[in-house]
């Protein structure tokens, strides 16, 4: 397995200032992991700094950490010209961070369509601006892709069908093992539906409960979320891994997103999946 790391983990220290993407990827390169994905997320920052990008880029490579994915927000429910000309940008800062897969959002995290008819008209716009961002994306040797996240673009069949629709070759789905539970959809089925059009794998574990207190994340059937420790909480990594198993050149990246002090929950995370895999 190609065992990775997404940025995302380190959101907090990153934030605070205690780490910085060289520090990320100086962490990286001292773990078991073998890549790295950067999470850019609803920040312009990459965008504002290349010199950033070209130090991180340049460190990566002597390190051996090859930087696998750049992961962006997105609005594509109008297909606006201005935001497809921003995705078109954020490309380009994936093509010189060196990553050959790039990932963005379609609509806000938690932005949920009111009828079957609203769905219905963004779905076509956003067809629209992900092929206008695919073909860009193409031009640069790159893999654009979608992932299950948030209330809207979201379950094992949306995306399938988005994938069908947008109908590029290097147009591919992000597979997060956790994520379709926040629509309520059991995550052995949507890894099953998306594995054969995934282009990388997160990897995510959630304490799930019927009620809880402040902090949980209610999804769309219910059920209560709270991020935790790879291995410590309630989704069946082992048969999900299982299953991403057979499909070995896929990159799989940790996303830890728990309460859990870091970097240790990280460390653990990652050995516990290696271990889950058989391959500690």
């Amino acid at each position: 397995m190609k065992l990775g790391v997404s940025s995302y983990c380190f959101r907090t220290l990153m934030a605070s200032g205690e780490m910085d993407l060289i520090g990320v990827l100086d962490w990286v390169a001292a773990s078991p992991a073998q890549h790295l994905e950067v999470a850019a997320m609803d920040g312009e920052y990459y965008l504002e700094h290349d010199d950033v990008v070209r130090d991180a880029a340049k460190h990566a490579d002597e390190l051996g950490v090859p930087i696998v994915n750049y992961l962006v927000s997105g609005d594509l429910r109008t297909a606006d010209a201005q935001e497809i000309d921003r995705l078109r940008r954020q490309l380009d800062v994936a093509h010189r961070f060196g990553a050959r897969i790039f990932r963005h959002d379609v609509a806000p995290w938690a932005w949920r369509e009111q009828d079957p008819g609203e769905f219905e008209s963004t779905f076509e716009r956003v067809v629209e601006g992900c092929r206008a961002v695919a073909d860009h994306a193409a031009d640069l040797g790159i893999v654009s892709t979608i992932e299950n996240h948030g209330f809207y673009m979201n379950g094992g069949d949306r995306l399938a069908r988005l994938v069908h629709a947008v109908d590029r070759p290097n147009f591919r789905v992000t597979l997060d093992l956790g994520n379709g539970l926040c629509v309520g959809e059991v995550p052995g089925k949507t890894a099953a539906t998306l594995l054969d059009v995934a282009a990388s794998v997160g990897v995510k574990d959630f304490h799930i409960r019927r009620s809880a207190g402040d902090g949980w994340l209610k999804t769309l059937a219910g059920d209560y979320l709270l991020g935790t420790v790879a291995g410590h909480g309630d989704v069946d990594l082992a048969g999900l891994l299982a299953l991403v198993g057979t499909k070995p050149d896929l990159p799989v990246s940790l996303e830890f997103e728990g309460l859990e002090s870091t970097p240790d929950a990280i460390e653990r995370s990652l050995k516990n999946i290696l271990r889950l895999v058989g391959a500690a």
